[in-house]
């Protein structure tokens, strides 16, 4: 029998609540159910008609990202299922989800459990309640705890991921700096294993230099209260770190699936297209949805 190499596999999912903190480019913004099972059906449809092709790896680590996972609903588990019967995928493999707290309830997250979602990263961009007004207008802070408390307590603290925005300028840049430290301790103080800092857009940023002061602070508070910066913008707790990023940062074989996914093997990179509706119409097509292949840096 033929030893399978290792290899991740990135899951991108280009939907999102609003667009306001990060602008990511090719958010499809605002909830629809019916975009985002389309968006499913055409991911199941990739999968199935190229995952084959990596018959000799053995998949680790899958991240679910690029927006905001979550709001895949009960597809996450579909499209997890297809993965499973497309390629060899090990019973131990890590898998992430972004995730937005509008998304948790007692009807989504059984599909999320059978989705095998180890860890949820939830994009609070802030958990200092002025500062969360200003850069989430979606979900409800309040929720958060409720979230934590009712729904991962089943899946063990380690399950409790957060996306925390730094950069937005304020009247004062010193009260924004100390706002940012406290939006960290929030964060650290709770059952919070993993933490990830995220640039805001353009629009909302701070000159350069008050940037690095936010970022500074937070990452200060978030080690001070035992969360390690083991890659650059990353926290985890001791034995908390993200599979995906460590074995992502070490160039190993990457398969990319989704909007704008990028693969990275055998020496070679392709990206798909980011354009939606390209994308879902032609998803099984590798041709059609491919938009950038060369070589590996």
């Amino acid at each position: 029998m033929t030893e399978r190499r290792d290899a991740i596999v990135a899951i991108e999912v280009p939907l999102a609540l609003n667009g306001d903190a990060l602008e990511r480019p090719g958010m499809q913004l605002g909830w629809n159910s019916e975009r985002s099972r389309r968006y499913a059906a055409a991911l199941v449809a990739e999968i199935e008609a190229n995952a084959g092709q990596f018959d000799d790896c053995m998949v680790r680590a899958v991240a679910l990202g690029g927006g905001v996972a979550t709001m895949l609903g009960r597809d996450m588990a579909t499209v997890m299922a297809a993965l499973r019967r497309s390629c060899p995928v090990a019973d131990d493999a890590f898998v992430s989800a972004t995730a937005a707290v509008a998304n948790i309830s007692g009807a989504t997250f059984p599909f999320f459990r059978r989705a095998g979602v180890n860890r949820f990263d939830f994009e609070m961009m802030s958990l200092v309640p002025a500062n969360f007004t200003r850069l989430n207008q979606t979900d409800n802070l309040a929720d958060f705890p409720v979230v934590c408390d009712h729904f991962l307590h089943a899946y063990a603290n380690k399950s409790l991921g957060v996306v925390l925005a730094f950069g937005a300028a304020g009247k004062d840049a010193d009260e924004q700096v100390t706002t940012m430290r406290r939006s960290a301790l929030a964060a650290a103080r709770t059952h919070t294993a993993h933490v990830r800092l995220a640039p805001v857009g353009p629009a909302l940023a701070a000159d350069g230099v008050a940037c690095e002061d936010q970022r500074r602070a937070m990452a200060d508070a978030l080690e001070g209260h035992g969360l390690a910066e083991y890659l650059p913008g990353l926290f985890a707790r001791p034995g908390a770190e993200d599979r995906f990023a460590l074995m992502d940062a070490a160039g190993c074989p990457r398969i990319g699936f989704g909007a704008g996914a990028l693969t990275r093997i055998d020496g070679a990179t392709s990206r798909n297209t980011a354009d939606f509706e390209r994308y879902c119409v032609h998803a099984a097509d590798y041709v059609l949805i491919t938009e950038q292949v060369g070589a590996a840096d």
